[in-house]
């Protein structure tokens, strides 16, 4: 059994499916629509039909090899239009001679045929009418067409087809160019965005490189960051402020973890980078800062320090190692401190230039530290 074409709601069109639906709007009369259109390979014949009693459903035609030769002859004749005998038609399979025909019959030839020309292919519509003027909307007394109304219709169908497939084809023209041109804005915006958004990476990674350069030569350590922690960064929405501090917190965290020297070289892992973007803010106020557990040993190195000079020097005392660390709450002796500078100097000298305003007495009075930040000085001034 052949499975009926919808007309309705076909989401890619065939033009002949098209003209099918034209052909039924055209005028009353017609009981059967025939269709015949060059398939893909331009050597064979497809074709659907219509008829009143099916209502919207299309069915495709089968076509013998006989038939698809004689439609192929029937495509490349002129005419635009012509009236035919159903006994006549290349796919009506009929023993009938032609000497047996009356030629002269006009009352039989109710089949129009109309070859509609397209840029690429031709149609052939064959339209099956009921021999009755009415049907035409012509009333002069005669029950039948003759040579004259058929002229008429011929011309009508002809000029009606020949305008539908142009506008059909005009239509789809419009909706292609439409969406191309949309495609093609899409994909400028698509390389556009992708543009944009190399160049803001391109941007980060160097942001990147001279902020971990700068925080080498403050520290005397090469600081190198891998592969994979510079992804988290770049691919987290994070301020630069935000990087900035998930960076120092991670440098600080190694540098306390695996005890750094000055010429070390320290690569930040992305397991030690933790994305500083949701942690809540704290304020800090003039007498402590909020500083991460793991430099905690180094800030309270500084701040005992800070306390035992203090009050040495407003006793008017000297502040050498051995006074400051026997002036502590829990003295400590004077190679305990300098043990404690050693292993901590890297910590000790991010400490002061993260909080330029604290412990000012030790900064200034206790040699120790002011030879530690002379050092670093000069190391800084060499290397730039």
């Amino acid at each position: 059994m052949q499975t009926p074409i919808p007309i309705k709601h076909t989401a890619v069109v065939h033009p002949a499916i098209h003209m099918m639906q034209q052909w039924q709007l055209f005028m009353d009369g017609i009981d059967r629509i025939m269709t015949f259109y060059l398939a893909e390979d331009q050597n064979t014949m497809e074709g659907l039909e219509w008829n009143r009693q099916l209502s919207d459903s299309l069915l495709p035609v089968m076509i013998a090899d006989d038939v698809n030769s004689k439609l192929l002859s029937a495509v490349k004749e002129k005419k635009d239009y012509q009236w035919m005998r159903p006994e006549l038609l290349p796919f009506i399979q009929q023993s009938v001679h032609l000497n047996q025909l009356n030629l002269f019959s006009e009352s039989a030839y109710l089949v129009l045929l109309v070859r509609i020309q397209t840029k690429t292919s031709c149609l052939l519509s064959y339209l099956f009418y009921r021999n009755d003027t009415s049907n035409f909307g012509i009333s002069d007394g005669q029950s039948q067409l003759d040579t004259s109304h058929k002229a008429i219709i011929g011309k009508m169908a002809s000029r009606f087809a020949q305008m539908s497939i142009e506008n059909y084809l005009a239509s789809k023209t419009q909706e292609e160019t439409f969406r191309q041109q949309t495609r093609n804005i899409l994909e400028n915006k698509q390389i556009e965005s992708k543009q944009t958004k190399e160049a803001l990476i391109s941007w980060k990674i160097n942001w990147l490189d001279t902020y971990l350069n700068d925080l080498s030569r403050r520290d005397s350590v090469n600081y190198v960051i891998s592969e994979a922690a510079q992804q988290k960064l770049l691919n987290n929405d994070l301020s630069f402020e935000e990087c900035k501090q998930s960076i120092d917190n991670c440098i600080s965290y190694i540098c306390n973890l695996f005890m750094i020297s000055p010429g070390d070289d320290v690569m930040i892992e992305d397991d030690y980078l933790i994305l500083e973007q949701s942690r809540p803010l704290i304020k800090a106020d003039h007498t402590a800062e909020v500083i991460q557990s793991r430099s905690s040993k180094t800030m309270r190195l500084l701040d005992r320090l800070e306390e035992s000079a203090y009050e040495l020097q407003h006793q008017g005392l000297s502040i050498t190692s051995a006074d400051v660390g026997a002036n502590m709450t829990k003295p400590i002796t004077a190679p305990a401190i300098s043990d404690a500078l050693r292993k901590n100097r890297v910590r000790i000298l991010q400490m002061l230039e993260q909080y330029p305003q604290r412990w000012q007495t030790i900064r200034q009075s206790f040699k120790p530290i002011t030879n530690l930040i002379t050092k670093n000085n000069q190391r800084l001034s060499t290397s730039g």
